[in-house]
């Protein structure tokens, strides 16, 4: 009789325990939600400040031999060039950094930073050459693991007519100002 008496407790610890668990389950779940209801948010914010710091420590580190330019108000147009192709290019770009590994993000960054230089002289130059890039980000989207080809095409062809945009529309205020 014990026994069945003790069967019976043990049954409704288990059932007590297994309810326990489901209700911290489902809060968790709730919670996991709204994180990732804020989660694109914070991520941009995250990516932006990281791309202004990185920004930042690019300039103190450029060498320079390397600027035609020495005006301050010239300085400050190429600080604008840059951030704003950063900006084209890191748009939608928030989820797929925060989902690589932790050895891919340099590589990333890296490659991200080289396709923005690249682009940001041309732009600055206001000599496009589609074809560059194209290839730069392209081979910056490339750095994703298991990028899909159509996803590759697609972003490369929405970043480069977003860049065609800025070059048209700093031609148009370079006309208007002369």
């Amino acid at each position: 009789m014990k026994n069945m008496a003790s069967e019976q407790l043990s049954g409704r610890e288990a059932a007590v325990s297994v309810s326990e668990r489901n209700s911290r389950d489902i809060t968790s779940l709730e919670a996991d939600e709204q994180t990732r209801e804020h989660l694109p948010e914070q991520k941009d914010a995250i990516l932006h400040a990281e791309s202004v710091s990185e920004l930042e420590a690019a300039q103190n580190a450029v060498p320079p031999h390397t600027s035609t330019q020495t005006g301050s108000s010239e300085a400050l147009g190429k600080d604008e060039v840059i951030i704003e192709v950063e900006k084209i290019l890191e748009e939608g770009m928030g989820d797929f950094y925060a989902d690589l590994p932790a050895e891919a993000k340099p590589l990333f960054r890296q490659k991200g930073e080289e396709a923005a230089s690249v682009i940001a002289d041309m732009v600055r130059s206001m000599r496009v050459n589609v074809k560059k890039i194209v290839d730069a980000i392209s081979r910056w989207l490339k750095t994703i693991p298991g990028v899909n080809m159509y996803f590759l095409e697609q972003e490369t062809k929405i970043k480069t007519d977003r860049i065609l945009e800025l070059v048209e529309a700093r031609k148009e205020d370079q006309s208007k100002a002369v």
